[in-house]
């Protein structure tokens, strides 16, 4: 970091920190990625994405990991930012965010909710935008992706079974979403497994910090660090919060239990 002496000249402050296997060192308009496993690099300079050192010859997991990244350090100086949350939409064009943890089930709900007619905009991440007194959501460009086990609940499942990434523990397929770019955000549910199905409405302090944890670049102390954290404080403020607890009962009763919930 840099020293209090450099902030006192005007210096820029570096900030370090680190994103999975990605290590990030940002100072003034430059930020430098650097995937530790792959030894490649990647810069973010002036809103551009620019290939370092070791991109163009790193594995492809590596490249999408740096990639990814960049887009949304970039995304987040054009005021959208990533939150690491499935995007449905209901039949009445308004978005649901499913928020967690990975393996909550985000993509299995989401999955349930398109079979049932919703439409989805992403299943591992979505753009969050203050739009005047709207809060909308954009697509995020994730293939939604499905374990093969649920095939037990949805047969069609298993028309997909060629292409099973056998290396994910999960043993998830891709699957198209349905086409979707944008929608004014509804609502926000947290999910959590278990053995019984609850829904119950959370707290706002509580939705803010669990929230937080979901779109974790708003820690970057930088000049956009005030409107992203807005940005998810007008989210919990405006619009209803649950916590839905679910069992397999929700692979075909998730639509009635988030409506039933909004009524």
């Amino acid at each position: 970091m840099q020293s209090p002496a450099a902030i006192a000249t005007g210096e820029p402050v570096t900030q370090e920190w680190r994103h999975g296997l990605i290590d990030v060192r940002a100072s003034g308009g430059d930020t430098f990625l650097f995937h530790t496993a792959a030894r490649a690099a990647l810069h973010v300079r002036h809103g551009r994405l620019a290939r370092g050192e070791g991109y163009s010859s790193a594995p492809a997991a590596a490249r999408r990991e740096l990639a990814r990244l960049g887009a949304q350090l970039v995304l987040r100086a054009r005021g959208l930012y990533h939150v690491h949350a499935a995007g449905v939409v209901a039949p009445d064009g308004r978005a649901w965010l499913l928020a967690g943890e990975s393996g909550c089930g985000k993509s299995t709900i989401a999955y349930a909710l398109m079979r049932a007619g919703w439409r989805v905009l992403g299943e591992d991440g979505v753009l969050l935008q203050r739009a005047g007194d709207t809060l909308i959501a954009h697509a995020w460009r994730d293939t939604l992706q499905v374990s093969i086990e649920l095939a037990e609940y949805f047969p069609e499942l298993w028309s997909h079974r060629a292409k099973v990434n056998w290396s994910d523990p999960r043993h998830r397929v891709p699957i198209a979403p349905s086409g979707m770019q944008h929608a004014p955000i509804a609502a926000l549910v947290f999910l959590d497994r278990a053995r019984r199905d609850s829904i119950t409405p959370v707290p706002e302090t509580v939705a803010l910090s669990r929230l937080v944890r979901q779109s974790s670049t708003v820690l970057l102390s930088d000049t956009h660090a005030g409107a992203h954290l807005a940005a998810l404080r007008d989210l919990v403020m405006k619009v209803p919060r649950y916590r839905l607890e679910h069992s397999a009962h929700q692979l075909h009763h998730a639509q009635e239990t988030l409506l039933e919930a909004a009524r």
